[in-house]
């Protein structure tokens, strides 16, 4: 599982995770080297095994695009952690780990005897990361937080949309994916820590937290001034400068000329420079004022080419301008293509289908990340695991049995 040379290379993770914001932070663990080994209940697999590409091969047999996402380079065992056989096989191998990681409802994990104070007294040096939607403690801490409900209570959704539309969530889970970075950048200070002092420690990540820091600026305006961020759409800057989606003759082009010169390199780009001495245009405030009818001059404008077309001429002028694209155009634009974002591992005859799944968003010049193994079957190392440990494949047998793995 492991490669020597990379930097978690020998760092063991214990991970009682589930659906995405954990199962993403200790998959950056993993891409570097880490051993991940999550633990699911044998009743009750990750439910994102089922999510997305409905009713096709890969949903059927577990291993939907909602669990392939965050998946790869981990080893999967069933264990019921409510029953106490569980619980001793836990905390056996939290013994030697270096990581415990749990997005459990908060106080579940304690209650089981597998909170961190249970398992720094077997487990000195452990670092325990905890993921929950509102903290661990709190007035609401043991609510239950879906991504789209934190975006309501973390001030996304009251920015996103129009004023005839109302709020509308971002259209992915984007607090959960902010969550999984801040609890891997979390964990990754916690093993620096460590390394530096010998010492543990307690990890508490909250999705709300996520979510509000993920907006400080607005966060820090309300907080000082009161004021709040009105529902503003695609526009953005009301006109004193153009942050606008426009439609084309084919698709929708995004323009993000958010200063003067840049608005210039954009009627440039479109043959358009008599709009920056139109005298309904020429200043931020008459911008501001007209921008209605700005903006019907470059829909005209814009009408006549397709996006594509428009994003290489207005790039070719240095304006910041790209065409909307839908996801298969995304990953499969020509510069994501050059970094090597997405990863395709070798056809799984079992599923008819080659694997293909993101990389890290960063790059490393010496520990880059690295993809070895495709996202685990459900159990696939159960036995492995606990053949590992001493268990006979009896014992393993009578386990499975009675419902512990």
């Amino acid at each position: 599982m492991q490669d020597q040379g990379s930097l978690f290379a020998g760092i063991k993770v214990l991970a009682a995770v589930r659906v995405i914001a954990a199962p993403f932070a200790t998959y950056h663990l993993a891409m570097h080297g880490a051993d991940v080994l999550t633990i699911e209940n044998p009743k009750e697999p990750d439910s994102m095994r089922y999510s997305g590409d409905y009713g096709t091969e890969l949903n059927k047999q577990g291993m939907g695009s909602g669990y392939l996402a965050q998946n790869s380079n981990k080893r999967s065992m069933t264990l019921n952690l409510s029953d106490p056989r569980g619980q001793e096989i836990f905390k056996r191998l939290a013994k030697e780990a270096d990581i415990v990681a749990e997005n459990l409802v908060a106080g579940t994990m304690p209650r089981y005897g597998l909170g961190y104070e249970d398992l720094k007294k077997i487990n000195p040096r452990l670092i325990y990361c905890s993921i929950t939607g509102y903290g661990q403690t709190g007035p609401i801490a043991r609510r239950a937080a879906i991504d789209a409900a934190i975006q309501a209570a973390g001030g996304v959704m009251a920015q996103t949309g129009t004023p005839e539309t109302g709020p509308l969530r971002v259209g992915f889970t984007m607090v959960d994916y902010a969550t999984g970075y801040s609890a891997a950048l979390a964990m990754s200070m916690a093993l620096y820590h460590r390394e530096r002092t010998g010492e543990g420690q307690n990890i508490d990540v909250a999705m709300l937290d996520a979510a509000i820091t993920m907006n400080s600026a607005s966060a820090t305006r309300a907080a000082t001034t009161g004021k709040m961020s009105k529902l503003a759409g695609n526009l953005s800057g009301h006109g004193a400068y153009i942050s606008d989606c426009i439609p084309c003759k084919e698709g929708a082009i995004t323009i993000a000329a958010t200063t003067p010169n840049r608005r210039m390199k954009v009627y440039k780009g479109i043959g358009r420079e008599d709009l920056a001495t139109d005298p309904r245009f020429c200043t931020p405030d008459l911008g501001r004022e007209n921008y209605p009818e700005l903006r019907k001059e470059l829909e005209k404008t814009l009408l006549t080419k397709t996006a594509i077309e428009w994003e290489e001429l207005i790039a070719a002028q240095g304006g910041p301008a790209m065409a909307v694209r839908n996801m298969v155009q995304a990953t499969t634009h020509p510069q994501i293509v050059h970094r090597g974002l997405m990863h395709t591992f070798d056809p799984d005859p079992a599923l008819g289908v080659s694997i293909t799944v993101p990389k890290a968003a960063y790059k490393l010049s010496k520990t880059g990340a690295k993809l070895r193994t495709p996202p685990p079957r459900f159990g696939q190392h159960t036995e492995e695991v606990l053949g590992g440990m001493g268990y006979s494949m009896g014992e393993i047998a009578q386990l499975r049995a009675e419902g512990i793995i």
